[in-house]
Formats: structure tokens, C-alpha cells, sequence
């Protein structure tokens, strides 16, 4: 359930009147904890905790910030305060939604910030993969010299792209390909916002309609999608048959999204080049040993899961790091990923009274007692501050004297009910 209420204050929504405590799980921007601090806020900071270790951090810790680090039912269950869990950044795979949510617990992102970083990274592979520039800088390095090898690279103009994802990143990754005049191609999705499909119209995406169409028309594909259940191993040895013959395949979202063996099947089999940010299996620490059979294939060109990693990125995700947490305060968390959408009940009481004490404890009292549930609530007062609106939306089925006993509140002014039987209004 959502409680708001219009203006107010944090201490008044939430009954805070002194700092938090927060514990920051990852390395971020050093500006994310002096703007906290700033504000009044107990930061510790601890960026090499492990996800073994965090379920002993977190006593009286009421906001949880990480990056890598995994949350897991283990550290939601020992934590005896916590009510809000930020990723800084725009997955939230690794941590455990579904148990935070059961805790009444909120977990939100910020999503967008490093698009122009992974954007960047995006091309960063692609022309090391064209121009071999891995392979050469390891042949300098060992002092060899080999223009006449180096020399032999395709170009990019005039080349096809595919972008699967059209989100944040996928969109900045179009902006660019368009400079480097490619063809770019997407997948044509119903329901995307009007700001998107008109992103998509300024860059000049031509819009197919499956994967498959895709596909068959790229000379390069790349993947930015978020990782879920329905993405898992989403580029697969189905998929790759759609491949072009020597295509090139981008990945800078999740490692999980590849069927790493179908991707090394493709490699050997139809001369399939890769450029890889992330890979399966990844270690939960900034520094471990990793093998990899696809990484250390001589047709891939790796890099360290480092797409969202510039400093400008960082300082992006620090100020949303602080804004998440102003917002929470506020009773408003922003980019929350795991709280019921507005209009999830099953009927809505819309109640007009005086901006009085008591008015909506009496509201309420007579919804419990007609065994109706919450699950949305939103007062706002008007100027003037003499009278108020309040929005509740409920879940179960409305009885036929509710509306005459809400109308007879001392200090209601006005009542309407509508759910799917029927609609009443004064």
C-alpha cells in the first residue's frame, strides 16, 4: 500500500525528524556520499562487501545502496530496518525483488544515467573488432610491427545494424551509429511511448517486424536488453542461425542474455565475431580470476563488465543516488520497480471533506469495516488548506451502504464510488 500526502513534509510522511543510516555496498562517486552526508544522513561505506557479508551489515541500516553487489532473500531477512534498497543503475537482477517486496520493502533503480557510457563502450568494440586493435596493441607491445595484417579491416559506412533493445542505451547507440553512417534497424513493438517512437522517427530507425527480420538484414547486432526470464539465453542457437554469414555480435547488457555455447558454435561454424562487455558467470568481486572459454576465444574482443564505468556516468548515478533517497523521504521513491501501478484495485472511493483531524481515520475505519483492503491512497489539499480530496483505491467488493455511510462523515463534503458493478456520485 501507498500512502501520499499533499504538500507535506518528510517528517511528516514518514515520521523522521532525525538522519537515516545508509549503507553504501559498492564503490560509487565519492559525490553520492558527501551529498548525503550533506543533508544530515549516517553513510558508512564499505565497497568490498560480498553478498556472504552484507546480511551482517545491515543491522539498523534503513537504506541499502549497491551496485554489483548481490541482495539476496538472506540479507532482506536479517535486516531488522530496512526500507529501501537502491541499484545504482538500471538492472536489478541481482537483487531479490519479489522477497523485498514481500518485506513492504521498496527497490528502485536509475535507469538512463550511464546510457551514453555503454553507448560509447558499444563502438568502443565494435572498431576494435574491425580494426583489430586488441591484436595489434598486443603485437607493439611485444615489438612486432605488421601493417600489411592490421591494414585489412572492412569499414563501417554503409553497414547495417541492428539494435535489439530500443530503451536508454539502445536509443543512444542508434544516435551514434547514425554518425557513423550505418543503416540502422529495430523491432517494431506495440505500446511504446510517444516520446520513443518519436526518438525512433529523429534518428531514422527503420522498423522491422520480428528478431528474425533483424537479423537477417545486420551486418552487426547488438543487444541491450535488461535481463529477466524472458531474455535468458534470448540470443540462442535458434537465433544465431539468423545470423549473416561473418556477422558481428555486441553485447554490453548482461552476460545471461547469450547461450555462450551456441555463441561459440556460431564463431567456429559461421565465422560470427564478437565484441563482449559482460559474460556469464561473472565474479562477484571487482578483481578475481575468470575463466572463460567464450572470453578467451580469439574471435572475441572483452572487456571487464565496464560499460556504465567513466566518471561521468559515476557522478550521474550519484546525484540519482541522492535524488532516490530525497524522494523516498519525501514519500515519493523514485524509479521504484516493485510497487503495484496506480489503479490496481478493484474499486476506487474518491472522498471531498474538510482539511480536518480525524476526517480520513474515519474514512479509513469504515472501510475496514467493510472489509475492504488499500491498496492506493492519495489526499490533496487545496489552497487555502480548508479543504481536501482523497483517492483511495481498494480491493474487494463495495457494499450497497457504503456510500450513505462515508457521505454521513462528520466533515465529508462529498463521495463518489466506482468500481465494476456500478457507479454513484453525489
Amino acid at each position: 500500500m501507498l500512502l501520499t500526502n499533499s504538500p507535506a513534509t518528510a517528517g511528516d510522511l514518514l515520521g523522521r525528524g532525525e538522519k537515516m543510516k545508509i549503507l553504501v555496498a559498492d564503490k560509487v562517486h565519492e559525490s553520492a556520499i558527501s551529498g548525503l552526508e550533506s543533508l544530515g544522513h549516517e553513510v558508512t561505506v564499505n565497497p568490498k562487501c560480498s553478498a556472504d557479508q552484507l546480511p551482517n551489515e545491515l543491522k539498523d541500516v534503513e537504506v541499502l545502496v549497491v551496485r554489483s553487489t548481490k541482495v539476496d532473500r538472506r540479507s532482506i531477512e536479517a535486516a531488522n530496518a530496512l526500507e529501501l534498497v537502491i541499484r545504482a543503475g538500471a538492472g536489478t537482477d541481482t537483487i531479490d525483488v519479489d522477497v523485498a517486496s514481500s518485506q513492504g520493502i521498496y527497490v528502485c533503480n536509475i535507469p538512463g544515467k550511464n546510457a551514453v557510457a555503454v553507448a560509447e563502450l558499444t563502438f568502443g568494440l565494435l572498431l576494435a573488432i574491425d580494426r583489430r586493435i586488441a591484436d595489434g596493441v598486443i603485437d607493439l607491445r611485444a615489438g612486432v610491427w605488421n601493417k600489411k595484417l592490421y591494414s585489412k579491416a572492412e569499414g563501417l559506412q554503409g553497414k547495417t545494424i541492428g539494435i535489439i533493445g530500443l530503451g536508454d542505451v539502445g536509443l543512444c547507440v542508434a544516435e551514434r551509429a547514425k554518425a557513423f553512417g550505418l543503416t540502422i534497424l529495430g523491432v517494431r513493438k506495440p505500446g511504446r511511448l510517444a516520446n520513443v517512437e518519436q526518438k525512433i522517427r529523429q534518428v531514422g530507425i527503420r522498423l522491422v517486424g520480428t528478431k528474425e527480420d533483424l537479423l537477417s538484414q545486420s551486418d552487426i547486432v547488438s543487444v541491450h536488453v535488461p535481463y529477466n526470464n524472458e531474455t535468458h539465453s534470448l540470443v540462442n542457437r535458434d537465433l544465431l542461425q539468423y545470423f549473416k554469414e561473418d556477422a558481428i555480435l555486441i553485447n554490453t547488457s548482461r552476460g545471461e542474455v547469450l547461450d555462450e555455447d551456441a555463441v561459440i558454435q556460431a564463431i567456429q561454424e559461421r565465422g560470427l565475431k564478437a565484441g563482449l562487455d559482460v559474460f556469464c558467470n561473472e565474479p562477484a568481486s571487482g578483481e578475481a580470476a575468470f575463466e572463460s572459454k567464450l572470453a578467451k576465444n580469439p574471435s572475441v574482443v572483452g572487456s571487464h563488465h565496464i560499460g556504465a564505468s567513466t566518471v561521468q556516468a559515476s557522478k550521474a548515478i550519484a546525484q540519482g543516488i541522492v535524488d532516490t533517497i530525497t524522494g523516498f523521504e519525501q514519500g515519493t521513491p523514485l524509479n521504484c520497480v516493485n510497487q503495484s501501478p496506480a489503479g490496481d484495485g478493484t474499486s476506487q472511493v474518491r472522498i471531498r471533506h474538510l482539511d480536518r483531524v480525524g476526517v480520513l481515520a474515519s474514512v479509513l475505519s469504515s472501510l475496514r469495516a467493510a472489509e475492504l483492503n488499500v491498496q492506493y491512497m492519495d489526499n490533496k489539499v487545496f489552497a487555502g488548506k480548508k479543504a481536501a480530496v482523497s483517492t483511495i483505491e481498494v480491493a474487494g467488493n463495495i457494499p450497497p451502504h457504503l456510500y450513505e455511510k462515508l457521505l454521513h462523515l462528520e466533515n465529508v463534503l462529498g463521495v463518489s464510488i466506482l468500481d465494476q458493478r456500478n457507479t454513484r456520485s453525489d
